[in-house]
């Protein structure tokens, strides 16, 4: 499995692996990133901590082809009944091997902290202390912010060839 440095959150803005960006209209310091390697795609956000002075960043890689079935899942899975093949009532999450990797998609109960949900984005071969690597996105950010969009517009460009 090929393995990534992580980013560095100085110079992602000059990456040319940089394939989107959102800045997190919430954060004004927080910026997400999407960039393709080879055949893999890496989710990594940047974020300036003023009050520290510093840099916090994090990511999560999985093979490029993963984007897309996170989209479908959560639009066939999750935003389905069981009656229309979504998944069964009290399941929680879905997951499937893309590429050799084992991906899963998770629902999220009190992603922001105050009650509201999201969805976690799971790698689960790649781990950082022993523990999968993983992404929680809110659904404010998701639906209200433009992060679906981002990823529909990369998976697209991904699914015709052009990334």
């Amino acid at each position: 499995m090929q393995q990534f440095k992580e980013i560095n959150p100085l110079t992602i803005e000059q990456n040319p692996n940089v394939v989107a960006k959102l800045p997190d209209d919430r954060k004004p310091h927080k910026t997400w990133y999407l960039l393709i390697i080879d055949e893999h795609l890496i989710i990594a956000n940047a974020t300036y901590k003023e009050r520290k002075q510093k840099w916090l960043h994090y990511q999560i890689e999985f093979p490029k082809q993963g984007l897309q079935w996170y989209l479908d899942s959560l639009k066939n899975k999750f935003f389905k009944t069981e009656a229309e093949g979504g998944l069964p009532k009290g399941v929680f999450n879905d997951s499937a091997i893309i590429n050799g990797e084992k991906l899963m998609l998770s629902r999220a109960f009190n992603a922001d902290g105050n009650g509201g949900g999201g969805y976690m984005f799971y790698t689960l071969d790649r781990k950082e202390d022993d523990l999968p690597k993983e992404y929680t996105f809110t659904d404010d950010l998701l639906f209200n912010h433009g992060m679906i969009d981002m990823f529909q517009a990369v998976a697209d460009k991904i699914a015709r060839g052009e990334l």
